[in-house]
C-alpha cells in the first residue's frame, strides 16, 4: 500500500574522513561527524512523531556535507516537552472556480520553479518552511469515511496536479480509497500552524478535487508500470503565496547524463518504514539507464522511464508514490523531470528507484490540461 508521499530515505552511510571541531547550538565544543555516526542527534531524527524543536535544533546543528551524506556537530539534545497533535482534516480552501485561459496549460518559465529558499538545498536532510512550495498531498476518502494522505505530486499551474497514474487509479482504489482531496503548503502534517524557531507558516491549502486523469497506456497488470503519470485537475484555483508555488517541467529536449543530480522530497518512509510527518529532502545521482535495465529485467523497463539513487538507504520509498524527481538549472529555475514509480524494496543498496521521465510525456500533459480546462 502507498503511504503519503513525498518522500524521503535517510542516507545510512558512514561519513569517512576526520571529524572536525565544531561548536553545537548550545555553546560546547564537539566534532562535525555523520548524522548517523552521532547517536543522540539521529535517536532525536528518528521520532515520531517528530517534534518541532528536534526540527529547529537538527538544522542549527548541520555542519556541512560529505556527498550525500549530512554531517552535525554531536552533542546531546536539550530537553524540552512540546504539545503535538495531527492536523485535523482542513474544511477546503475557497478559491475561484471559474475557467482561466491561463489554467489551459502548465505555468510559463517566468512564473514557475521559483526557488524562494536561496541556495539552501544543498543534500538529504530536513526542509525548511519554504522550500519546495509546489509540493502536493493527495488525501483518500476511505472506506470507514476519513480522509488518509497516500501519495504526492507537484502542482504545475494554479489548477492542475501532476502525479502518478497508479495514484489515480487501479489497486489505490481498493487498498485505500477514491481521491477526493489535494492539499497544498504543507510542511508538518502533526501540526495545526508550521512554525519553525519564530517564523510560521500559512496554513495549507485544502482543495477538493474535480477530475483525475491516469494516462490512457497505464494498467496494473504491467509490472513495470509503463506510462505512470497522472494529472489532478482541481475544483478552484489554488492561490499562489510564499508557500504555495508552481514547479517547472523540463524541456522535452533535455538530457539527463548519468550522476547528475536530483532531488526527492516529500512525507515517505524512512529506511525503519515509519512515515515522517515533517517534509524532506534528497539529493540523489542518475542511475545508469542500462545497468537499471539489467537489474529491474524482470518489469523491462522502458526508454520512457529512468533511474536515480542506488546507493544504501539513498533513494525514495514507494512511500514516495506520485511526488517529484526534480533538478535545479543552472539559472535557479526548478523543474521536475521524473515521476515516483516504484522501487525494489526501499533504499537498497545497488537497487535505483524507477521514475517516469516527464521529458516523454510533455506533449500528453499539455493536451490534457488543455482540453479538460472547461
Amino acid at each position: 500500500m502507498w503511504k503519503s508521499l513525498v518522500f524521503f530515505v535517510s542516507a545510512l552511510i558512514w561519513s569517512f574522513g576526520s571529524s572536525q571541531d565544531c561548536t553545537t547550538p548550545t555553546g560546547s565544543r564537539s566534532n562535525c561527524v555523520s548524522l548517523y555516526q552521532c547517536q543522540p542527534l539521529y535517536n532525536a531524527f528518528e521520532q515520531r512523531p517528530l517534534p518541532t524543536h528536534v526540527v529547529s535544533y537538527l538544522g542549527r546543528s548541520q555542519c556541512g556535507f560529505e556527498g550525500y551524506v549530512p554531517r552535525v556537530c554531536c552533542g546531546p539534545l536539550p530537553e524540552e516537552q512540546e504539545a503535538t497533535s495531527a492536523r485535523p482534516t482542513q474544511a477546503p480552501t475557497q478559491g475561484s472556480s471559474d475557467v482561466f485561459p491561463e489554467d489551459s496549460s502548465p505555468a510559463p518559465r517566468n512564473q514557475c520553479g521559483i526557488d524562494t529558499t536561496g541556495d539552501r538545498v544543498y543534500g538529504g536532510t530536513i526542509t525548511d518552511l519554504d522550500e519546495f512550495p509546489w509540493m502536493a498531498l493527495l488525501g483518500y476518502r476511505t472506506k470507514k469515511g476519513t480522509t488518509s494522505y497516500q501519495c504526492g505530486g507537484v502542482l504545475v499551474n494554479h489548477r492542475y496536479i501532476l502525479t502518478a497514474a497508479h495514484c489515480i487509479t487501479g489497486a489505490i482504489e481498493q487498498a485505500v480509497g477514491t481521491l477526493i482531496t489535494v492539499r497544498l503548503g504543507e510542511y508538518d502534517t502533526q501540526q495545526d500552524v508550521d512554525c519553525i524557531d519564530s517564523v510560521c507558516a500559512d496554513r495549507p491549502q485544502e482543495i477538493r478535487v474535480a477530475s483525475a486523469y491516469p494516462h490512457p497506456g497505464y494498467s496494473d497488470k504491467n509490472k513495470n508500470r509503463q506510462d505512470d503519470i497522472g494529472i489532478v485537475r482541481l475544483a478552484t484555483r489554488a492561490a499562489y503565496t510564499y508557500y504555495v508555488q508552481p514547479i517547472c517541467l523540463i524541456d522535452n529536449r533535455a538530457r539527463l547524463d548519468t550522476g547528475s543530480d536530483v532531488y526527492v522530497a516529500g512525507w515517505g518512509k524512512t529506511l525503519n518504514g515509519r512515515n515522517s510527518p515533517i517534509k524532506l529532502k534528497l539529493n540523489l545521482p542518475i542511475f545508469n539507464k542500462q545497468e537499471c535495465d539489467d537489474k529491474h529485467r524482470g518489469e523491462v523497463l522502458s526508454s520512457v522511464q529512468i533511474c536515480a539513487g542506488g546507493v544504501f538507504a539513498e533513494d525514495a520509498c514507494r512511500g514516495d508514490s506520485g511526488g517529484p524527481l526534480m533538478k535545479k538549472t543552472p539559472n535557479g529555475i526548478w523543474e521536475v523531470v521524473g515521476v515516483v514509480s516504484f522501487g525494489y524494496g526501499c533504499g537498497r543498496d545497488g537497487w535505483p528507484g524507477v521514475y517516469t521521465s516527464v521529458a516523454r510525456y510533455i506533449d500528453w500533459i499539455q493536451n490534457t490540461i488543455a482540453s479538460s480546462n472547461v
